[in-house]
């Protein structure tokens, strides 16, 4: 699996819900279709493992990168831990809450570095997007 990196920046408001889509694929993807690899890989006995999606929908389960500062927000750490000591279906929403809080924080990291007009179209999408449908409120 690929690093994780941002060598080619999302630069637009597109692009970003575009890498944001992607990473989140990817995380989906490895705590449901892949869900037993992941477990697997999540071995207590290793160092601290975060698990990373990248914008090609794929995922990884490795060490933080050893940059520092980070090049960008790093996932949650430690993920491995508290593999063994709970339920496993408790221990996936534990790491796909984490998962998710990481997910927007790199996304608005990016959306950070655009130009005044841009970032408010990209806070004024976030807000709207996350925001439950009246449908759901009921």
């Amino acid at each position: 699996m690929e690093m994780a990196s941002i060598s080619s920046s999302p630069r637009t408001v597109e692009e970003i819900f575009k890498d944001y889509s992607g990473r989140r694929a990817g995380v989906v993807r490895a705590l449901t279709y892949d869900v037993d690899e992941f477990y697997a890989l999540c071995d207590p006995e290793k160092e601290n493992l975060c698990l990373y999606g990248h914008p090609s929908e794929s995922w990884e389960v490795t060490l933080p990168a050893e940059e520092v500062p980070p090049e960008l927000p790093e996932p949650a750490l430690g993920i491995n831990f508290a593999r063994d000591g709970m339920n496993r279906k408790d221990w996936l929403s534990l790491v796909a809450v984490h998962s998710d809080s990481w997910l927007l924080s790199v996304a608005f990291y990016l959306g950070a570095r655009l130009n005044r007009n841009e970032r408010y179209i990209f806070h004024s999408f976030c807000i709207c997007f996350f925001l439950p449908l009246a449908v759901d409120c009921r």
